[in-house]
């Protein structure tokens, strides 16, 4: 008897993942999309919404399109489109790069790449971790990597827009900013995080430029190459929690995260 319940239980385990998969499956699909030559390669590998309201998945795609250079002229219904546009695009300009520059080709093979995927997701959001890759020669490439989070309703970019233009307290917005840098950097005091930092004030530590965007335990900041610190720093990033961070967000903000 214990056998057959538990054989029972495993089966009922078994079909509730597979339901799980198929629903969490059924609001994304994935595209990828390489190209490449002699010299270059792109590569495009993106997941695209799939909700039941196809204007949602419209404002998702323009706003994506916006995010990456707001040139395609297609229909955004047609993601498959989009991402072969993405892919043609890195080789274009990867060629135009070398014909610009052709008396200083290395020979060296540029790389060109897109990673959408879909990440955080509730009733009322979803998040979309993005990362990039070029290669074209010296001594390294360069990354960037980000969230772009968007309202389920309708469609909208939800970010640091979701936040109160004035923080309440300036002082105390600037502290959770530091001590989520000191957590990356892994120091105990402002010294030592200043000795990490490049061009940044403690008093004054600036915003992502990439903005930010809404994870399972809070608010994901994610800082890029250069952008407060050395390339061998990588890319800074932390998490405040929505219980330290209500009190900074507008009304469209905390109606994300309310139950």
């Amino acid at each position: 008897m214990k056998k057959t319940l538990v054989i029972a239980a495993v089966a009922l385990a078994g079909l509730l993942v597979s339901n799980c998969q198929k629903e969490a499956a059924e609001t994304s699909r994935n595209i990828y999309i390489a190209l490449g030559n002699s010299q270059d390669s792109a590569k495009v590998d993106i997941d695209v919404p799939t909700y039941a309201d196809q204007n949602v998945n419209i404002a998702i795609m323009e706003q994506m399109s916006e995010q990456f250079g707001g040139t395609y002229e297609g229909d955004y219904a047609d993601c498959d489109s989009f991402a072969r546009f993405c892919a043609q695009r890195y080789m274009d300009e990867m060629k135009n790069l070398r014909d610009e520059f052709e008396d200083f080709d290395m020979g060296l093979p540029f790389e060109r790449s897109l990673t959408v995927k879909k990440g955080y997701e509730t009733d009322k959001l979803v998040t979309y971790n993005v990362q990039t890759y070029e290669f074209s020669g010296g001594a390294h490439g360069g990354t960037a990597s980000y969230g772009l989070t968007f309202r389920k309703s309708d469609g909208r970019l939800m970010g640091e827009n979701t936040l109160l233009a004035v923080r309440p307290d300036a002082v105390e917005w600037n502290e959770m900013l530091k001590h989520g840098l000191m957590e990356y950097f892994e120091v105990k005091n402002e010294t030592d995080l200043e000795a990490c930092l490049q061009g940044v004030e403690m008093y004054d530590i600036p915003m992502p430029a990439c903005g930010v965007s809404y994870g399972p335990n809070g608010m994901d900041f994610v800082y890029q190459q250069y952008e407060v610190a050395c390339y061998a720093a990588g890319l800074p990033s932390f998490t405040i929690p929505y219980d330290k961070l209500k009190p900074c967000l507008n009304v469209t903000g905390r109606r994300l995260v309310e139950e």
